[in-house]
């Protein structure tokens, strides 16, 4: 873990208790990153309520209730704005004590299609808002070589992680 991301995940601790409110999120190409970006972060369990790790489709509809239909279509698929949003809203929906929830998902690669690689989708869903503000990143680290590419994808994850943080913080520092 870098020092960015570091400080990026402590304006948005700092963010949450400004404001006395706590977060869940719902995490499918950072894999729980996010979350265990925050846990570093002494007493985050105080406005931090937790992660849904939703790296497959089957977990996105089984554990956060996103229809299989959208998942399956071409024309959305699990990597896009409408699931992301969908993410978070569930999320917000099974966690009662939590105010806000963060969504991402993406292509980190090898592999992604060549127009879907490097592509992360961010939401932050607020119970005050009607819907949910979301966001599209294109990854600047190259894109892993192969699988065994190991260097390659950690900088894509580290800065997907920075990217989703960054956000997030945003959102919550807006609304003041």
């Amino acid at each position: 873990m870098d020092t960015k991301a570091l400080a990026l995940a402590t304006a948005l601790r700092d963010a949450l208790r400004s404001r006395s409110e706590r977060i869940v999120l719902a995490e499918s190409c950072t894999a729980g990153r996010v979350a265990a970006t925050l846990s570093v972060l002494p007493g985050i369990s105080q406005w931090l309520c937790g992660s849904f790790v939703v790296y497959r489709v089957a977990s996105k509809a089984n554990w956060l209730d996103i229809p299989l239909e959208m998942l399956n279509d071409p024309a959305v698929g699990p990597v896009s704005r409408p699931v992301t949003e969908r993410l978070a809203a569930a999320a917000l929906q099974h966690t009662p004590e939590a105010d806000w929830a963060l969504a991402v998902t993406g292509d980190i690669g090898p592999g992604a299609p060549p127009e879907r690689d490097g592509v992360v989708f961010v939401a932050v869903q607020s119970r005050r808002w009607s819907q949910s503000q979301s966001q599209q990143r294109q990854l600047r680290a190259a894109c892993p070589r192969d699988e065994t590419d190991v260097a390659a994808r950690l900088a894509r994850l580290e800065e997907a992680t920075c990217g989703v943080l960054q956000f997030a913080a945003e959102c919550l520092g807006a609304e003041n």
